[in-house]
């Protein structure tokens, strides 16, 4: 119990500089590569799920590949959107939580 509350003693005293750092650092040397991989990998899913819907033979399977393949793309373009703008914003984000 006492160790906790030195840890909350010390966040509380800290100002807080140089805590972002390393994780500034990390979002600048991984997140164009985690955007890359991101991309291909919903490309090369995006594809398989295309293909089974083409490959659907009734009508009760091609809605449901349709259904899973329009909710993949919204999901996969709405992950990609957030860490985009995760990447974009690194800069400004540390600066004001460094104030």
């Amino acid at each position: 119990m006492n160790a906790l509350f030195n840890l909350f003693s010390y966040i509380a005293a800290s100002s807080g500089e140089g805590v972002l750092n390393p994780i500034y650092e990390g979002m600048s040397l991984v997140g164009p590569y985690a955007i890359g991989v991101v991309v291909a990998l919903s490309t090369f899913y995006g594809i398989f799920l295309g293909a089974k819907y083409a490959k659907a033979e009734n009508e009760a399977d091609k809605l449901n590949a349709q259904k899973t393949l329009v909710n993949f793309i919204i999901g996969a373009v709405t992950v990609i959107i957030l860490l985009s703008v995760l990447y974009a914003i690194r800069g400004p984000l540390a600066a004001w939580i460094n104030e």
